[in-house]
């Protein structure tokens, strides 16, 4: 039986990450006929070519520096010829890295198409780079640097052709005789041969879909931490790893913000009995996704999102009128401000906004020019946004406690989100932590 795993950038940093990550398939390996790994770029790669796509001028100094990293990493860890061959097929890489760096430093333009295939050699590079050290291993691995997934050319958010990325899937598994095929996540090629990609995270999302076209039942994302927890450790006192989720609390946790996975990760998941672990490569935990809310779910996981201001938008003048709300939220996406909340009473009297704090200024900006037409008052607020979530909320009893506490901190706004698994909380800047805090000991105390 075959099973797919996905490695994180995070944790390929450093040697003993790598020790670490051979131990760990070769463990999968006695279990599975066929792995399929799926790897992110090492860590901080990704953040270090988007660097070079917005500073042209030193973008031949930030790819050499990337290929440097590699070969360090791949000297103290291959051998022979190992070493020798993986050495030259990434050098080969970089030396087209390094020749469109050069091209954007002198056009100082880069379309997203550009920006797109610069991105792509991220998880190329980490490709060749971990099957090498699986070879040098004793494990038998093959990198196919090609990316799986046909896509169309909606660069930096491609949709994947499914048909498509099928047949290109089987062929490789076809063609690949080694037990260990290492392929690139996050990026795809459009029928043209055009690199895309996926959306940040995306590697999560080429796991499991992979799973879903192959038509495997386990897809492993393996990561720095273990599982999926109640709270941000670094936030919540005795936050613990949370043993299994719902397909929609993990849209839910994943989207507010306590582990931040694409948004299409548990897509491929729905109408299968494909199960996604979360598990860690240092320590001991995991936490199941699968299927749908049980009977004894309560209460899984709480999370904070400190940095946020609440616009509201106050005006008669947008009452009853059609397209009125619709000409608002425009306004966000001329400015390209991503809206994370949105409500407005029945009265129509006012619109509340809740976005990033550093986008905020961009929104109000626009917004200012609709003042005397549209547009009466503005008010904005510093705010934090609380989010619980589990199937518990659904019942009656569980979703009165959640609100008798949360009514005494006056939230500004109450939502529910996907199936009614979560309410959402907007409050003042100063009391989010402590109402994140008391509604995370209900959690915990079950």
């Amino acid at each position: 039986m075959a099973l797919i795993v996905k490695i994180g950038g995070s944790i390929q940093k450093d040697e003993k990450d790598y020790e670490l990550i051979v131990k760990k398939i070769q463990d999968f390996s006695k279990k599975s006929d066929k792995i399929i790994v799926v790897t992110s770029a090492i860590k901080n790669v990704t953040n270090e070519l988007i660097s070079a796509t917005l500073n042209t001028d030193n973008s031949p100094n930030i790819v050499t520096e990337i290929y440097e990293r590699h070969i360090k990493l791949l000297s103290k860890l291959a051998d022979g010829k190992e070493f020798e061959n993986s050495f030259k097929d990434i050098s080969r890489l970089s030396d087209e890295l390094f020749r469109v760096a050069w091209s954007i430093r002198v056009l100082d333009e880069v379309t997203p198409r550009v920006r797109d295939y610069i991105l792509s050699f991220g998880e190329r590079m980490a490709t060749l780079l971990l099957s090498a050290i699986l070879r040098s291993n004793g494990i038998e691995a093959e990198g196919v640097i090609t990316p799986p997934f046909i896509t169309d050319e909606n660069y930096g958010e491609a949709n994947v052709i499914e048909d498509l990325s099928k047949k290109e899937i089987m062929s490789i598994l076809e063609n690949v005789k080694a037990n260990v095929i290492v392929l690139p996540g996050f990026i795809g090629r459009t029928k043209e041969g055009r690199y895309t990609t996926l959306g940040r995270g995306g590697s999560d999302y080429t796991a499991t879909l992979l799973g879903k076209l192959i038509g495997l039942r386990e897809v492993r994302l393996v990561t720095e931490v273990p599982g999926i927890m109640t709270g941000d450790p670094k936030k919540f006192e005795n936050a613990k790893t949370i043993t299994r989720l719902s397909l929609e609390e993990a849209i839910e946790l994943s989207q507010l913000g306590a582990k931040r996975l694409h948004p299409r990760t548990f897509d491929p998941v729905f109408g299968s009995d494909m199960k996604v672990i979360v598990e860690s490569l240092y320590e001991y935990g995991f936490t199941m996704i699968n299927g749908e809310c049980e009977n004894n779910d309560g209460l899984k996981g709480i999370s904070l999102l400190d940095n946020a201001k609440l616009i509201t938008v106050e005006s008669t003048k947008i009452v009853g009128k059609i397209g009125s709300a619709a000409r608002i939220t425009n306004e966000a996406k001329e400015a390209g401000v991503n809206i994370i909340s949105i409500s407005q009473p029945a009265s129509e009297t006012t619109i509340q906004l809740v976005v990033d704090s550093l986008s905020a200024n961009r929104l109000l900006s626009k917004l200012e020019e609709l003042k005397g037409t549209l547009v009466k008052d503005i008010e904005v607020n510093d705010v934090n946004i609380v989010g619980i979530v589990g199937c518990g909320i659904k019942k009656k009893e569980i979703s009165t406690k959640v609100l008798s506490i949360a009514s005494s901190y006056d939230p500004l706004a109450i939502s529910r989100g996907i199936s009614n698994v979560s309410m959402t909380f907007i409050v003042n800047k100063e009391e989010g932590e402590k109402l994140a805090k008391e509604l995370h000991k209900v959690i915990v105390s079950g």
